[in-house]
């Protein structure tokens, strides 16, 4: 007899690729970051209401509902307060004059992409705090924060985060939240400032469409920071055409550190290269900044140093998987999908980090001190000032001194 529970069985392949294959065409993922468990968990509720033979026949004809159903369960998203502090500089101290002294009345921006909402409100209160400095009150903001998954959406209206939002690598650059009581024995949560809510408005929307007819276009500022890393190059294509088109003239896109770091069609380089600033056009009688040559495909071209476009779709996966099991406390979990992460990128600095993070969240100082002197070997091997590729693109100095840090404090044997 088999004791196998339905919801243990294994599932045949044949309906999980005609799903991933469903899941992909309705979200621009790759095949390589779908994450298989979530695809798996999503293919058991469906059979729930569904049979097998139909599920893979609405597969195929890309069912407008099961690819909804598809999206909600695949997407995966990791955000936090004014990640890649950057371009929030830029944006203060570079862009906001610049409109300035064109007489900009009025600024629009979109946080296309923006997860549970954190990238849209640091956005704003970027914007008000440049405008305050510059003594601009008569600037008027709206700021516009569209998302895929319904449930991203509910936590960004909410407007109430924990500390998974904040973290020590992107500092608060501008009034942002104030602490809210939380039950006794729960972990403190923040609420995003009313002046900052009130310029702010979300909406659901599918980076592989035009935005709604309905939705005021042009935009001065797109923000779509780590988004386009886990589309397919297709997917990608698409998603950046409907960015550039709803660019204002001189209108500028801010992609991610871990997107292609290749000039859209249509779009000129502002800036160094790993900025990933791009412009709808050099305003009249000004210059272009250097900008490589786009291949006859942009999105075929990659600088060598960068890992095949598979490669990192299965690191950055895995290295979020890790932390969603972070997240749920379930280290063993983690552990192993950490473990997983090292055989496949043995020199992917972050996963080796987290790896020995978990080891001292897990009481085993001597694992977590042992990893962390080669976190910080690794890391001054690199030169000064050097960017490290990851979920976020951090200096190698920050691995170093988190590293001694960690190896400073109790058990941590340095």
């Amino acid at each position: 007899m088999n004791d196998l529970r339905s919801d243990e069985a294994p599932l045949d392949e044949q309906l999980l690729e005609a799903l991933r294959d469903a899941a992909s065409a309705a979200t621009g993922f790759s095949h390589e970051a779908i994450l298989g468990d979530a695809l798996a968990r999503s293919a058991r509720e469906l059979l729930h209401s569904c049979p097998r033979d139909e599920l893979i026949s609405r597969a195929h004809l890309r069912d407008a509902e099961l690819c909804r159903a598809l999206s909600q369960a695949v997407v995966v998203g990791e955000t936090f307060f004014f990640r890649q502090p950057e371009h929030f500089r830029f944006i203060e101290e570079e862009l906001v004059p610049r409109w300035l002294s064109r007489g900009a009345r009025h600024i629009r921006a979109w946080s296309a992409g923006c997860a549970t909402g954190e990238e849209a409100f640091s956005l704003a209160a970027s914007l008000q705090q440049a405008l305050a400095d510059a003594h601009a009150p008569h600037v008027s903001i709206d700021v516009l924060g569209t998302d895929i998954l319904h449930r991203n959406l509910l936590v960004a209206h909410a407007a109430t985060y924990g500390a998974w939002s904040q973290r020590a690598s992107a500092p608060l650059r501008a009034p942002l939240f104030r602490p809210v009581s939380a039950a006794p024995g729960a972990p403190p949560q923040v609420r995003v400032l009313d002046r900052v809510r009130d310029v702010v408005r979300f909406a659901g929307h599918n980076l592989l469409e035009p935005l709604p007819s309905g939705e005021e276009t042009p935009f001065d500022l797109i923000l779509c920071r780590n988004v386009l890393v886990y589309f397919s190059p297709e997917a990608a294509r698409r998603a950046l055409a409907n960015l550039a088109a709803a660019l204002a003239d001189d209108g500028l896109l801010l992609l991610g550190s871990m997107d292609l770091n290749v000039a859209p069609l249509g779009l000129v380089r502002e800036g160094t290269p790993e900025s990933l600033i791009f412009r709808k056009r050099p305003p009249a009688n000004e210059p272009a900044l250097a900008s490589p040559a786009p291949a006859a495909d942009p999105l075929a071209a990659q600088p060598a140093s960068v890992a095949p476009q598979s490669l990192v779709h299965q690191r950055l996966a895995l290295h979020l998987q890790a932390l969603h099991q972070l997240e749920k406390n379930q280290l063993p979990e983690a552990e192993q999908t950490l473990r997983a992460l090292v055989v496949l990128a043995p020199d992917y600095l972050p996963g080796l980090f987290e790896r020995a993070l978990l080891h001292g969240r897990r009481g085993e100082p001597a694992a977590a001190a042992s990893l962390m002197r080669e976190v910080r070997r690794r890391a001054l091997q690199l030169e000064p000032g050097a960017h490290v590729a990851g979920l976020e693109t951090l200096d190698a100095r920050f691995y170093v001194e988190s590293a001694e840090a960690f190896l400073r404090g109790p058990g941590g044997g340095a």
